[in-house]
C-alpha cells in the first residue's frame, strides 16, 4: 500500500494535486486485511481522510468480488464515473466494474410506447418523443442521464421500470430491458457500485422469503454508513400510499382498454375507489401532519371511511379477478390490488403491533401510511450472519464522544474491529468556535430575534460566505424574512433544488444559504466561498415525531434512558455531519458558530463538545473580527 499512498506512489504520479496522508494509508491498509480476513470493521474517517480510495484501491487489488453502497444517487454516479476510471489509470490493474440502481431509476421500453399512445398525456408528447429518442442511444437507460425528467414528476412514475407493473419474461421489450441489463453487467463485474435503498431493499427481500435483488459477493463496503439504520427502518417496514392507489385505478382502466374493453364495470369501480380515497383523506382532517395511526384512527369517521375504502378496492378485485386472463397488465394489477387491500386491513386495527410502529404521514392532498419497526439489530444481525463475506462500515460521524456503541447497537454488529483516523486538517490553526453569549434557551420567543442580530453581525465580518443551519423551517423563515435586506446574495431552501442553490453559492463567491435538514450533510463547498457555518440550536429530533416517540416510549417501559440512549446520539452525529460543512481543503479557513447555550450549560453539553474536532473556542465577537482580519 505504501507504494501506491506514498509521496512519488502511484497515486501522487498519476493524480493532480494529490497529497498523501498517513491516515489514508492506515485505512487502506486496514481495509486490506479486513477483506482478505473475511472480517468486520467499523472505520470513522474525518473529513479530509480521503476514505474514498482507501477502500476503493484495496478493493479494486483484492481481486474479491465487492459491492461498495453508497448514501445517494449522486455519490454512486461520483464513484463509478469519476473515482474508478481515476484509479483505473492509476493502479494500470484490470477489473469489471459496474453500477447498479433500483429498478425506479430504469426506463422501462414497453411503459414508454404505452405513455406515447396515451390520449391523458397527450400534452407530454414532445418530451416522450425525446425520450423515445434517447432510448436508442443510452446504453444504461439510467433515467438520470436523460435530463429530460425530473425524478418526482408524473412522467417518470410513467416510463420507469417499476416493479408493480413489470411483465418480466412476458414483456415484449425483454430484450431491450435495461433493468435486465443492468443486473447482467453487476453478475459479470468485480466493483459493484450501489447505493443504501437498493442494499436494504436486498435485505428486506431476503428476510421477507422472496428472494433477493444482488447477486452474492466476497465483501461489502458500506461509505456513509451513519445513515443506514434509518434506511434499514423503512425497508424492513410496510407503507402505503394514497398514490399507490390512484396509479392502480388508472392503470387497471388502462389495461382493461386495452385487453378487456368490454369490461367497462372495472372503469367503475375504479373510479369508485378514488371517490372513497378521497373521502377517507378527508376524514383524517386538514392540518398537514404526521402522527400515530391509532390515534387518528380514534377520531370520529375515520373508520368508516377506511373500510368503505377497503370494500370498493376489493369490488374492484372481483372484476380484475375475472379480467386478469385477457393480459399480463390486468394480472399484475390484480396482485397489486390484492396486497393494497392486505396492507390497508393491516392499518385497520386497533390493537397495536409490539414489533412495529404504525404512523401516517398526512399531506395537503395526499397521505402515506407506514409500518416502522422498533429496532433493525435482529434483522441486520441475521441478515449478516447468512453472508459470511468481510464488512467494512465507514463514515465521518459514526462516533459519539469516541465511541461507537450507538451505531453497533442499531444495526447488532457485536463483534467487529474498530478505528478512528481523526480529519487531517489542522482545526487549531484553519477554525475557531465561537459560542455566543445568548441569555436565554431556545424555547423561549425572543431566542430567534438573538440569532438574527448574531447573524448579521457574522455575515459582516466573513463578507457573506455563510451557511445559516436550522433545525425547523419556522426559524428558517423567520430568519431569512429578517436577512432580505442584507448586502450579499441570499439564498433559502425551497426557492430552488438543493444543486442549484449549492452552485449558485459556489460561483457568487460571497453568499449566505439558509437550509435546513439536506443541507446539513452531502454539501461540499472548497475555498473561501464558505467560511461560515452558524448552527441555530442543537439538532435534536423533535418529540412529536411518531417514530422517535414510539421508539421512547418504549426505551422507557424497558426502564432505559431515552434521551441518553436515543435522543443525544442522534443530535451529535447530526451536529457532527452539520460541523463537515465548514473544513472541506487544507487551504480553508472559517468560523464554527454554536449558538444553543445548552451546550455550556447543560451536563450533556460536554458530550457533544467532546465529539468535536480540537478547534479554539471564543465566546467573544471580537475575536471573531480578528479571525477574519487576520485573513484578509
Amino acid at each position: 500500500m505504501k507504494k501506491i499512498f506514498s509521496e512519488g506512489g502511484l497515486l501522487s504520479t498519476h493524480i493532480k494535486d494529490y497529497a498523501p496522508r498517513d491516515q489514508q494509508l492506515e485505512m487502506a491498509t486496514n481495509i486490506e486485511t479486513a477483506l482478505a480476513e473475511s472480517t468486520t470493521l467499523i472505520a470513522e474517517a474525518g473529513t479530509g481522510t480521503g476514505k474514498t480510495y482507501a477502500y476503493l484501491v484495496p478493493a479494486i487489488l483484492s481481486g474479491q468480488k465487492i459491492f461498495i453502497s453508497t448514501g445517494t444517487k449522486n455519490l454512486q454516479d461520483q464513484l463509478f464515473n469519476k473515482d474508478l476510471p481515476t484509479l483505473r489509470k492509476a493502479l494500470a490493474t484490470p477489473f469489471r466494474a459496474a453500477l447498479l440502481k433500483g429498478r425506479s431509476n430504469y426506463l422501462c421500453q414497453y411503459r414508454l410506447g404505452l405513455a406515447l399512445t396515451n390520449p391523458q398525456l397527450k400534452q407530454h408528447t414532445k418530451i416522450l418523443q425525446k425520450l423515445a429518442e434517447w432510448s436508442e442511444q443510452t446504453k444504461s437507460g439510467d433515467l438520470t442521464e436523460s435530463g429530460l425528467l425530473e425524478e418526482h414528476s408524473l412522467l417518470w412514475s410513467k416510463v420507469n421500470s417499476n416493479v408493480d407493473i413489470c411483465l418480466d419474461k412476458e414483456c415484449q421489450k425483454r430484450g431491450k430491458c435495461f433493468v435486465v441489463e443492468a443486473r447482467k453487467k453487476a453478475q459479470e463485474a468485480d466493483i459493484v457500485v450501489i447505493n443504501h435503498h437498493l442494499l436494504m431493499s436486498d435485505m428486506a427481500l431476503k428476510y421477507s422469503g422472496h428472494g433477493e435483488v444482488l447477486p452474492s459477493a466476497d465483501a461489502y463496503i458500506i461509505d456513509e454508513a451513519h445513515q443506514l439504520p434509518e434506511i434499514a427502518s423503512q425497508f424492513l417496514g410496510s407503507r402505503i400510499s394514497s398514490h399507490q392507489i390512484q396509479e392502480l385505478c388508472r392503470d387497471s382502466i388502462s389495461e382493461m382498454e386495452q385487453d378487456a374493453e368490454d369490461m367497462g364495470l372495472i372503469r367503475d369501480y375504479a373510479d369508485k375507489v378514488e371517490a372513497t380515497l378521497h373521502g377517507f383523506r378527508n376524514s383524517l382532517g386538514d392540518n398537514e401532519q404526521r402522527a400515530p395511526w391509532l390515534t387518528i384512527l380514534e377520531k370520529l369517521g375515520v373508520k368508516i371511511k377506511l373500510a368503505d375504502l377497503i370494500n370498493g378496492l376489493t369490488d374492484l378485485l372481483e372484476q380484475l379477478e375475472v379480467a386478469a386472463e385477457r393480459g399480463k397488465g390486468l394480472q399484475q394489477c390484480l396482485s397489486r390490488c390484492d396486497e393494497l387491500i392486505s396492507l390497508l386491513q393491516y392499518f385497520d386495527q386497533t390493537k397495536p403491533d409490539d414489533n412495529m410502529i404504525l404512523w401516517a404521514d398526512i399531506r395537503a392532498s395526499s397521505l402515506i401510511l407506514h409500518a416502522t419497526p422498533h429496532e433493525v439489530s435482529q434483522y441486520f444481525q441475521q441478515w449478516m450472519d447468512e453472508k459470511t463475506t468481510a464488512w467494512i462500515f465507514t463514515s465521518a460521524t459514526l462516533t459519539v464522544a469516541g465511541k461507537f456503541n450507538n451505531f453497533s447497537q442499531q444495526l447488532g454488529i457485536h463483534h467487529a474491529e474498530t478505528k478512528i483516523w481523526p480529519s487531517p486538517f489542522d482545526f487549531e490553526k484553519q477554525s475557531l468556535l465561537y459560542m455566543p453569549h445568548i441569555p436565554v434557551e431556545p424555547k423561549d420567543e425572543s431566542y430567534t430575534d438573538h440569532i438574527i442580530d448574531l447573524a448579521k453581525q457574522l455575515i459582516d465580518y466573513s463578507q457573506g460566505r455563510t451557511f445559516l443551519l436550522f433545525t425547523s423551517y419556522r426559524a428558517l423563515n423567520i430568519v431569512a424574512e429578517a436577512l432580505a435586506e442584507i448586502d450579499y446574495p441570499l439564498m433559502v431552501q425551497g426557492t430552488a433544488s438543493k444543486e442549484k442553490l449549492l452552485d449558485d453559492f459556489r460561483s457568487h463567491g460571497n453568499a449566505v444559504l439558509l437550509g435546513t435538514n439536506s443541507f446539513w450533510e452531502g454539501v461540499d463547498v472548497r475555498g473561501q466561498a464558505l467560511s461560515c457555518v452558524l448552527i441555530d440550536k442543537i439538532p435534536f429530533a423533535s418529540p412529536s415525531d411518531p417514530v422517535l416517540q414510539a421508539r421512547i416510549d418504549a426505551l422507557r417501559e424497558r426502564g432505559g434512558n431515552p434521551f441518553s440512549s436515543i435522543q443525544i446520539p442522534a443530535a451529535v452525529i447530526q451536529l457532527k455531519q452539520g460541523i463537515g460543512r465548514l473544513i472541506r481543503d487544507p487551504k480553508d479557513y472559517g468560523v464554527l458558530v454554536l449558538c444553543d447555550p445548552r451546550f455550556l450549560t447543560k451536563p450533556y453539553g460536554k458530550l457533544f463538545l467532546r465529539s468535536l474536532p480540537a478547534m479554539p473556542i471564543t465566546q467573544e465577537i471580537k475575536d471573531v473580527a480578528q479571525f477574519f482580519k487576520d485573513r484578509e
